[in-house]
């Protein structure tokens, strides 16, 4: 009898610290989103923060809600999975950023979701980052170095197959970045 009350709090206890999951994974094809920009710490530091930026590539209005985005390093050792919990609408050419901060009151105005909650280790140095939705992939950046000042940026209309393309991802240290709006053109 005691053995049974010490195993069921063992186990409430591991499972407590887990997060909820969210209900039903979004409904996406791939493309509808499209990775088009990283920005990682920052010196000296500021408030804009970490974060990445996605753009509505369909021609429907998007929920994100049940979207995973898995950070993974391109050894392919290790990964950070975050997973958006509640609803973030997405109009059709939109930009919506995820960030790197708690989803609560306090976020910055440019950050549309806050992953915090999900993130518990430092963010990769360089890494393959996919988002995906029942388990497919949606779309699929990578970065190698993300800069100290402005941002790692796609360069050009966002598409799926584009951002594959290295040469239309850039460095943008003119600005601290361009969250929520189109990036410059890459050189």
């Amino acid at each position: 009898m005691r053995v049974t009350g010490l195993l069921v709090a063992a186990m409430a206890l591991s499972t407590g610290c887990t997060r909820d999951p969210v209900g039903e994974c979004a409904s996406l094809d791939p493309g509808d989103l499209v990775v088009t920009e990283f920005r990682g710490d920052q010196t000296p530091d500021d408030t804009l923060g970490i974060w990445v930026e996605l753009f509505n590539a369909s021609p429907s209005t998007l929920d994100l809600q049940g979207v995973k985005v898995r950070f993974r390093k391109k050894d392919g050792s290790s990964e950070v999975p975050i997973l958006v919990r509640r609803s973030v609408v997405v109009s059709p050419g939109d930009y919506v950023v995820l960030g790197l901060v708690a989803d609560d009151e306090n976020k910055p105005t440019h950050i549309d979701y806050g992953f915090g909650d999900d993130f518990h280790v430092g963010y990769l140095a360089a890494a393959a980052v996919d988002v995906e939705t029942c388990s497919e992939r949606i779309d699929r950046a990578v970065y190698d170095v993300l800069p100290k000042t402005g941002t790692y940026s796609f360069g050009g209309q966002p598409d799926a197959d584009n951002n594959d393309i290295p040469a239309m991802w850039c460095v943008n240290s003119a600005s601290p970045g361009t969250p929520q709006q189109a990036n410059p053109s890459c050189p």
